[in-house]
């Protein structure tokens, strides 16, 4: 299990002015997946300071949901499993109920559909402080399968609309930072009320309001080239 952490460095200013208009932090982690997934706000937080460090592990659940994927509505996940890249979250169930496989594909989460049922699928990563929350959505068709694998880039951005964690946005509210932390897992970064996000060295680019997230969250994989045959019956681990 690896551990990471992000440092953002603000003026009394800065802090001041956000918090006399209501702004919140908003997170988002990439994945990379297929063309028809979404990526859902990890987190939201009005708590924040001259510096905030935001600190969460790699671990992750697989997730399948009834919720309906449409832009700024909610993704509540139904069943929820620990899991690990690697493994396969086999659905049984037309409930979206099902069990952990320990084989699947190497450096990322399948969800395997073995009914007829379509659900809302994807990943949820541990959140800052406790407890775990979607970051992207996916369509799960009936004996489809859905691969998704965690990239390690975070973007944050800073805004006055409120929208919970898990809820579908696909365009960013206001300038936004992409933090890599593949080469670094603990960047310091910096945001200025009137001048926006900055950070010293690599492994950050800025993007401005109204970017398209989509792509920029929900990478591609690489193409079925990229995926092994997963086995038809695996060995079954621990799920809840």
């Amino acid at each position: 299990m690896s551990t990471y952490s992000i440092t953002i460095q603000m003026n009394t200013n800065t802090v001041d002015e956000l918090l006399s208009n209501g702004f919140n932090l908003y997170g988002f982690q990439a994945v990379k997946g297929a063309l028809n997934g979404v990526p859902t706000v990890w987190f939201q937080t009005g708590n924040y300071s001259l510096e905030t460090v935001i600190t969460w592990s790699d671990q992750y659940q697989a997730y399948t949901s009834l919720s309906q994927i449409i832009p700024h509505g909610r993704i509540v996940a139904n069943s929820t499993y620990v899991i690990s890249p690697g493994q396969t979250l086999e659905v049984t169930s037309s409930s979206g109920m099902g069990n952990v496989m320990a084989t699947g594909v190497t450096g990322a989460i399948a969800i395997l559909n073995q009914t007829s049922t379509q659900f809302t699928c994807g990943i949820s990563a541990e959140l800052p402080g406790s407890g775990f929350a979607p970051v992207c959505a996916f369509p799960l068709f009936g004996f489809n399968m859905d691969v998704i694998a965690p990239a390690q880039q975070v973007f944050l951005m800073f805004s006055n609309f409120l929208v919970n964690a898990g809820t579908v946005i696909e365009g960013s509210f206001s300038e936004g930072i992409l933090i890599d932390l593949s080469s670094n897992a603990s960047p310091t970064v910096s945001f200025d009320i009137n001048m926006g996000w900055s950070a010293a060295g690599g492994g950050s680019t800025t993007y401005p309001p109204d970017t398209n997230l989509v792509p920029l969250l929900i990478q591609q994989e690489g193409g079925p080239a990229a995926l092994r045959e997963l086995p038809a019956h695996s060995q079954k681990t621990e799920s809840r």
